[in-house]
């Protein structure tokens, strides 16, 4: 777990989404990400990951995390979507200089990318459950690049512009390659201990 992002990419058997914006707060990227503001919770990985669990016939008290004597928590979380089955949950939070947001599973970030770059830069990384890999990168409202970079290196057909910086060898897989990238182009460390705080969090039904 030392690695600096590295440890996304084995935290998350049936995929992830990482999401990385310059210049901006996790609460703005939320938002860019289509969240309204009133709301986003801070909650910390496992409680996030009991929403995640919570079957579809499954029962609010099965949720240990809440506390049913605080109303207002529960009317808030309730109408953030939180407790609805949320197809997507986004927890976002901050290095220096830059915010960052995981979704597990589900890949929300890469239709709004154009959108977090707004007057900054983005990038994502993408893995689905069965094996799916695609990176992207955005500067100002413009996506520059997002593909498969197993496909682009066997010498398949791309889209015009890679990202900048980043060349794929093959070597190891492409999101472990791209968080390798992210780490050393950037110097970004996010700890696994920090990760399991109360973080900015976003429901999406």
């Amino acid at each position: 777990m030392a690695n600096g992002l590295r440890w996304i990419s084995t935290a998350y058997d049936l995929g992830y989404t990482f999401t990385l914006c310059e210049g901006i707060g996790p609460q703005d990227l939320l938002v860019r990400m289509g969240a309204e503001p009133h709301h986003l919770h801070e909650l910390p990985a496992d409680a996030v990951a009991e929403l995640h669990m919570r079957p579809k016939e499954g029962y609010l008290s099965d949720l240990d995390f809440l506390d049913w004597e605080d109303e207002s928590l529960m009317s808030r979380l309730t109408e953030a979507g939180f407790l609805s089955h949320p197809e997507v949950l986004v927890r976002a939070g901050a290095v220096p200089g830059w915010a960052y947001a995981v979704e597990n599973i589900s890949s929300r970030a890469p239709a709004y990318l154009a959108a977090l770059s707004q007057g900054t830069r983005a990038y994502t990384v993408f893995r689905g459950v069965n094996g799916e890999h695609e990176v992207g990168y955005a500067v100002d409202g413009r996506v520059l690049a997002y593909f498969e970079p197993r496909v682009r290196h066997s010498g398949g057909v791309g889209v015009e512009q890679g990202v900048p910086g980043f060349d794929y060898s093959g070597e190891e897989l492409p999101d472990a390659a791209f968080l390798r990238f992210l780490e050393r182009e950037h110097g970004i460390h996010v700890s696994w201990e920090d990760f399991q705080a109360p973080l900015p969090t976003a429901a999406f039904v």
